[in-house]
């Protein structure tokens, strides 16, 4: 496949909008079949949103970003329900469904890769500074940047506290009627803590308290933690934020 179609043209340009918006680990913060179907003013046509989305660009961009070897930006589109690609997306690249490195690795690259090429109306490229207008960088305070791997045990977690923090048991509300929260890894991925994803070592939080777990501002008990059947938080992570995450305030 030498050329992408128009319909897939048209669903590129929307990707590529989208991307700057996109977090990698963080699915709710891409487009949903319905958004994209919306969005791009297409027909129904008595169909579901995510087979008539394939029928009109999705199949023809997945193929050609496959054929080409470019950044499989097609997984930014995701089910309303379960914030996933389909199987399909997945398979056409030889993944298993559960390979969420590989899904996050590809919408980074997506975000870096330049498609402007490809958009129906290709931007030109800035014009260069002289070297001598270009000044020093101000120095500023690093800020570290936190990334959650929302993966199917995430959204797990989140969908059986109903998208409560499981603190202070409330959700945010969002104009489309989902409710959201947030994951938090008790121990923390990645090094140096190299905690694992699993359901003992997650809770639902709220943006606030997800906040002051990670900067060590509370201490975690699980007594005070609401709880509901089949999520059942592991002592040994709690012990470890405790110990290791977890800063007293200095008197």
């Amino acid at each position: 496949m030498s050329e992408l179609d128009q319909p897939g043209k048209q669903l590129l340009a929307l990707l590529v909008e989208r991307l700057p918006k996109a977090i990698p680990e963080k699915p709710e913060t891409f487009i949903t079949y319905k958004d994209a179907h919306d969005r791009l003013g297409l027909s129904l046509q008595g169909q579901t949103y995510g087979l008539s989305l394939k029928h009109q660009g999705l199949v023809s961009l997945a193929d050609w970003t496959a054929a080409k070897g470019l950044p499989a930006i097609t997984g930014l589109i995701v089910s309303g329900d379960d914030r996933m690609p389909g199987q399909g997306y997945f398979n056409l690249f030889g993944r298993t469904e559960d390979d969420f490195a590989w899904w996050a690795d590809q919408i980074q690259k997506s975000k870096t890769y330049d498609w402007s090429p490809f958009l129906p109306l290709a931007k030109q490229p800035p014009t260069p500074i002289a070297p001598d207008a270009v000044k020093p960088p101000e120095r500023v305070e690093p800020r570290i940047y936190r990334v959650l791997r929302d993966t199917q045990m995430a959204l797990r977690v989140k969908a059986l506290h109903n998208h409560e923090c499981q603190v202070c048991g409330t959700t945010i509300t969002l104009p489309d009627g989902r409710r959201y929260a947030e994951a938090h890894h008790i121990q923390p991925l990645g090094a140096p803590h190299n905690g694992p994803d699993v359901a003992g070592n997650l809770i639902c939080l709220c943006p606030n308290h997800h906040a002051e777990f990670d900067y060590g501002v509370r201490p975690l008990r699980v007594d005070t933690l609401r709880q509901v059947p089949g999520h059942q938080v592991a002592e040994l992570y709690v012990t470890y934020h405790n110990d290791l995450i977890y800063k007293p305030r200095r008197q």
